[in-house]
Order: C-alpha cells, then structure tokens, then sequence
C-alpha cells in the first residue's frame, strides 16, 4: 500500500496538468484547461476550473489501464494463447495457472490510484460549491455521479479479480496518510457498489451536448449499464447453493434488476433513436417508440430494403473503425496522437505487421464448426459468421497463429469468388480478406466497456436463471439471436439452401442450461479480446457454486498439454482470483492472501502430485 500512495502523491500532478484530450474541438475547453504543473493540494480547490480538471484526470488514468484490462479479463480465459517465441514468463505463468504473488501484473495500485481520485472529487467537490458562485447545485450532481461512478467501477474491477479487497471511500495525498484497511467481503463490496449507483443514476447526465461526451463520459447510461452487470455479479454468486444457504432467494431479486435495468436501457436507447430520427426527418410522417424493433437499434452488417430505420451498414467498421457508435454506451477516448490504445501490442504489431504477444488459442480457432447449432465442440464460429475474419487475422490454410484483429483494423471485407462477400463456402482454401489496417500513427480504437450487444446478452443470461417456461426462453433466446443473426446475415439469406441448419435454433436451446450456454458462446463469439471472458467464466462457476463445469466445458479445451494439472490448480471457487501482489500484503498487515497461492507453487509442481 505504501508503494500505491508514493505514486499517487508523485501523480495527481502529473496526471491533472497532462489531462488526456477526448477527441473534439468541440469538447476542448473541459479537456484543456490545465493548472500548474505544481499543486499545493490545500490551495488546488477554488474554483468549478480546478473540479473538471480533476474530472479529466480521473479518465486520464482509466485510459492508462487498457493493457491491465487484457491481463486481468482475458489472460486466465479460453480465449488465447501465448505466440510461440514469446518469453514473457509473467504472462506464460498466468496462462499455465501458476499466479505468484510476484507477479507484478497482480499490482492494484492503477485502480486504487483512479478511485483516490475520485474520492478527491468527492471530497473537494462540496468546497467548489461553496466557494465558486457560478457552480451550481446543478452542475455539482452529475460531477458527482461521475466520480461515483468512476469510483464504482474501479471496485467492481478489483472484486472481479481479488474477490475480497479493501473499498476506499476517503481520498489520500502522502505519506502521513497511509490508510491500513482490510478487505471487505465480495458481499460486502458488491451491496457498497449497489447502493452508490442506486444513489445517482437518477441525477447522471443524460446529455452533454456532443457525441465524444456522451460515450467517453459518464452519462445515465453508462451508470445503468454497470448496474445491470453489478446486479448480474450478485445475483449469480448468490444462486450457488451455498450461498441460497445464506442468503435465500436474494438472488432472484437481483437477476430482475439487473433484467429492468437492461429495459431501461434499451427504451432510453430506443428513444434516442425516435427522436434522432424525427430530428434529422429521415422518415417521412415521424416515428414512435412503437415503431420500432430491437433489430432496429443494431447496425447491420448490410444494406436491407427492410430496415428503414437504420442509416448505417457493417457493425464492425461503426463500431470499432469509427468508434462511439449508435451502439456505444460508454467507451475509453483513443485519438493516437494523446493516447493509443494499449491493448493493441498484445495482438499485432501495427509497425512489423505481425503477431504480438497474444494470439488466438489454436484449439479454438483452427476449424470452424459447420453450424451454430452444435454443442460442446471446440470451435467458437460458424463458417458463416462474420466476427470469424474480423476478430481474427486469417490468411492461409495452414497459419499456425490466429492473431486478433479487433484495435488493429478499420474493417475488413471476406471476398469469396466473384467478389460476393460472405458466402456460406468460406472454407480456409477459398476465400480472401481485405483488412483495412491502422499503423502506428492511426492506433485510434476506443475501448468499449459497454455497447449494446453487452446489455442485450446480460438480459438473455439474467432470464435464463429466472425463467423455466418455454415463452420466457424463447424471448431470451431470440435476444441472442438479433446478435448472431447481425453477424451471420447468409446464415438466414433468402438465397441459402441450408438456412435452418446455419441460423441458431430454438429446439436445440430451449432449456435455462440450454440458453445459459448459448449466451455463454455468443459473448465470447461478440466480445473476444475485450476483457470481458475470463469474467464470463468466474461468474458461471460462482454460480454453479464449483469449478467443474467451467474447467470441463469452456476453459481446459485450449490447452493440449498440463490440463490435468490447471484442473488440479483451478479445484476451487477461490482459485479463480488473483493473488494479491506481494508488496502490498508486507505494507498493509490487515490483508489477507489468496490462501490457494503462494510464490513457489507451479503447474509443474501440481504434475507431480
């Protein structure tokens, strides 16, 4: 802890004065006002200048932790694999189970760093109020919204991969303040976060006026969003058999919040949409709420007759080419020259146009299954599904790395014969991909932590606990359904011969294991490399109250060797998070370790047993 507060004193300067730019000239004059570079903390709080300067900070150092957000979601998950000639020990370490304490990717000081500054907000904020006459009750709201929020999901953060970690509510400058705290329960942390979101999701902004702020700032939408995922957490801990032991039926209750909060996404959303349209008078005689469908609010991969309330084509280029999308809820500004996305190098080198550090898990994306329909196999697409070329670079039959295409590309198109993109024939011997590649001047990708393809799936899996009887079920299911269909627009052509067997079937999901596994596939399908699986899977296992099923169905089919010994080492629920790093455990007495780690363990040492 004493090494977190030495970077924290030496970094609010730092970080308040170099404040990152969001992207539009538009949006300057909240992201370039500067203090001096030297703040006497005492003396920084005058006026609503200094408060928005600290705003800026505060998402300075969430755009500082997009490389951390591979590490902790996506490392432990299915989803990749170390590139062969890569020695990076840490991450080799991680990915064969063995979580050493020393392992300095286990450091939490980047988010404890991002909640002392908003609990700086928090705190000054009310001293801005009284002493600056032109900031206003008003104004102060949805600053403080924000910052809780910020603060909210830094926690959530540190719960998803520590499971018990201390929740700081107070802010910090030197060394005279080193706070010795333990750590709170997950319960404990989850019910905090709980009711700080409740606390201001009715006064967040709902609008600042400019697209850049509405997706790269916290808005009302953004607040529900992390509740919908906050209450799912909850409510899947909650529905393990030990812990209804404890807790009762508390879970039920959680999954329809989490399902109300998703609606009331998708209204809010949905009227954005109605009255865009209505603005813009792309319809003529208006449109109503009513009027339109869900399929309406996603961006389609092509062009449709059918679709008139749509003006945008192909997801993939809207969503991460372009970035702050229809879709978008709330994302992480990139613009490439005052920040790049720092996921992108553990990819694909945007300068040497190769593999990085991670690539695709061989098991998992070297064959395709020949329809969605097909359960248990080890495939992630379907031979129809778009996201297969997008999300991963393939080039030749025979490639032995399947690097991720997702921060370093524009868009890309599959050519197949006579130029006809996407059709059902898209075996690894014919066909070819146009990938609009960015370079290292063009590392422009925003990180999304929500879009709507996120809310409609938290929906899906939230009814499939709920729910038992078939309507419910298949109302979930065609939620998954609008996603796969988006990316599979030949899976349901007119002119497809095999289109019941390409296009998901309700038959074959039509039970809550059924749909739980679907929703399962389709996140990993949609949100690969996004930090999101490994995630997935500790919420799937806290929910089963084991392991087991996790190991056995998603995570141990990537690894063609020491899969007995992850399975040793993964045994129980504590297991899936991280060890707390050792620096911090020396410094702060009151902090527990993960009972499961210690330094010299190894999946080696777990083969011998």
């Amino acid at each position: 802890m004493e090494d977190m507060i030495m970077k924290i004193k030496r970094t609010i300067p730092v970080l308040i004065s170099s404040a990152i730019m969001l992207g539009m000239t538009s949006c300057e004059d909240f992201l370039t006002i500067f203090p001096s570079d030297q703040i006497v903390e005492e003396d920084f709080w005058e006026d609503k200048r200094d408060l928005n300067n600290v705003v800026s900070a505060c998402y300075t150092q969430l755009a500082q932790n997009m490389q951390n957000f591979i590490n902790w979601g996506e490392l432990r998950s299915d989803n990749f694999a170390l590139s062969t000639g890569t020695n990076n020990e840490n991450i080799k370490n991680i990915m064969n189970a063995n979580l050493l304490p020393t392992n300095s990717m286990f450091r939490w000081t980047p988010l404890y760093m991002e909640i002392n500054f908003c609990n700086k907000i928090l705190a000054h904020g009310p001293e801005v109020l009284d002493s600056d006459e032109s900031f206003s009750v008003g104004s102060w709201d949805p600053i403080r919204a924000e910052a809780i929020t910020l603060r909210a999901l830094s926690h959530f953060y540190l719960l998803r991969v520590w499971g018990e970690v201390p929740y700081v509510t107070v802010d910090y400058n030197n060394d005279s303040q080193i706070f010795i705290l333990p750590q709170s329960t997950q319960e404990a942390v989850l019910d905090s976060i709980i009711q700080d979101l409740e606390s201001v999701k009715g006064v967040a902004m709902d609008d600042y006026g400019n697209t850049v702020w509405n997706k790269g700032r916290v808005t009302r939408k953004a607040v529900y969003a992390l509740l919908a995922d906050v209450y799912l957490w909850r409510a899947s801990k909650n529905a393990s058999p030990d812990s209804v032991a404890k807790y009762g039926d508390k879970y039920i209750a959680d999954y329809q919040k989490c399902i109300d909060c998703c609606d009331w996404l998708i209204n809010d959303i949905k009227q954005d949409r109605v009255d865009e349209l209505n603005k813009t008078g792309a319809v003529l005689g208006g449109v109503k709420m009513e009027d339109l469908e869900l399929e309406d609010l996603l961006i389609p991969n092509e062009t449709s007759t059918t679709r008139r309330y749509t003006s945008q084509s192909n997801a993939f280029k809207n969503i991460f080419g372009r970035g702050n999308s229809d879709e978008s809820i709330f994302e992480i500004q990139v613009d490439g020259t005052n920040n790049s996305n720092g996921a992108t190098g553990y990819f694909w080198s945007l300068d040497s146009k190769k593999v990085g550090t991670l690539t695709g898990a061989d098991a998992l994306y070297s064959s395709i299954n020949q329809g969605p329909n097909e359960s248990g196999s080890s495939a992630v697409y379907s031979k129809t599904d778009y996201r297969r070329w997008e999300n991963i670079r393939y080039e030749k039959a025979d490639q032995l790395a399947f690097p991720m295409n997702k921060y370093s590309i524009e868009g890309a198109s599959q050519m197949n014969g006579a130029n006809s993109a996407m059709l059902q024939d898209n075996t690894a011997t014919n066909f070819s991909v146009e990938y609009e590649d960015r370079t290292s001047s063009t590392n422009s990708c925003n990180w999304i932590f929500y879009r709507l393809s996120d809310v409609l799936l938290m929906k899906a899996e939230a009814m499939s606990q709920l729910y038992s009887d078939e309507a419910k079920l298949e109302e979930a299911f065609n939620l998954v359904r609008l996603i796969f269909k988006r990316s599979n627009p030949f899976a349901y052509a007119t002119n497809n011969t095999t289109a019941k067997n390409d296009s998901l079937n309700f038959k074959n999901f039509n039970t809550p294991d059924g749909i739980e596994h679907l929703v399962m596939t389709e996140r990993q399908r949609e949100f690969l490399g996004e930090g999101k699986r490994w995630f997935d899977l500790v919420r799937f296992a806290q929910r089963k109250g084991s392991t087991h099923d996790m190991l056995k169905t998603y995570l141990l089919r990537k690894y063609s060797e020491n899969s007995s010994a992850v399975a040793a080492k993964l045994n129980v629920i504590e297991s899936l998070f991280s060890p707390i790093y050792t620096d911090e455990v020396k410094v702060n007495y009151l902090l527990h370790q993960n009972s499961v780690w210690n330094e010299k363990e190894t999946t080696k040492k777990t083969d011998e047993q």
